[in-house]
């Protein structure tokens, strides 16, 4: 299982996963955002954020307040930094749970052909960290996804996005056992035609915050063969 802060509330959803976030404010994106990233830094996964700048700072200034809680290293008689005994808690290193530790994608336009999103570039950018993690034999990935941040200045595409979530699902299969991804929306944003789209096609959606469960999820393969139809 995989906890995301949605409002005052952890919710535990299953894992490995593809979840996308509809959120009403900057401080709901960041909070569910900065927690999913510091979770898996703490656990040991790969963290790659494809986020601005001022929502990556955020993301670190929290993950950075939150890790100042963690107990201090301890010896191997349990002495902490402090002077204090911590019980039976190992030594071990901060290292892990270290927010400058994740790796930032600075640049979008790669996953664009001229001002269109190629949601393929992206998918395979996804496939082949989910292939180094399992080539390393390493732990799982978390992405998180800003979406209103890979568009930019650039006009948004509900088409081209809505094929991007498809293939997510329908594409990314393989890989569930090493990626779990968080992508976010941002309510202003959008059609309430797209957030229907997307919730259609989604088993876990966080809308506001209340996490919504999709028992009967439409079929990300028909979903796709239907978006590629049209398109012709």
């Amino acid at each position: 299982m995989i906890e995301l802060v949605v409002g005052s509330r952890r919710e535990r959803v299953p894992a490995p996963l593809h979840v996308c976030q509809f959120a009403s404010s900057p401080d709901e994106r960041t909070a569910t955002a900065s927690t999913f990233l510091f979770d898996g830094l703490r656990a040991g996964h790969r963290c790659v954020p494809l986020v601005g700048e001022e929502v990556l700072a955020a993301i670190r200034l929290s993950c950075s307040e939150e890790h100042e809680t963690d107990f201090p290293l301890t010896d191997e008689h349990g002495i902490g930094a402090d002077g204090r005994w911590h019980g039976d808690n190992p030594k071990r290193s901060r290292a892990p749970t270290d927010p400058s530790a994740m790796d930032a994608v600075p640049d979008a336009s790669q996953f664009f052909n001229g001002n269109s999103l190629d949601p393929y570039r992206l998918i395979a950018f996804q496939r082949s960290v989910a292939a180094e993690a399992r080539k390393a034999g390493g732990p799982m990935v978390r992405m998180v996804i800003d979406m209103r941040w890979l568009f930019q200045d650039r006009p948004f595409s509900m088409h081209d996005t809505l094929k991007f979530e498809a293939a997510s699902h329908a594409i990314l299969a393989p890989d569930a056992d090493v990626l779990a991804t968080l992508t976010q929306y941002h309510y202003a944003d959008l059609s309430g035609e797209f957030i229907i789209e997307l919730l259609k096609i989604h088993p876990v959606a966080v809308v506001a915050q209340f996490v919504r469960r999709n028992p009967h999820p439409f079929d990300a393969h028909r979903y796709m063969k239907r978006i590629l139809e049209r398109q012709k």
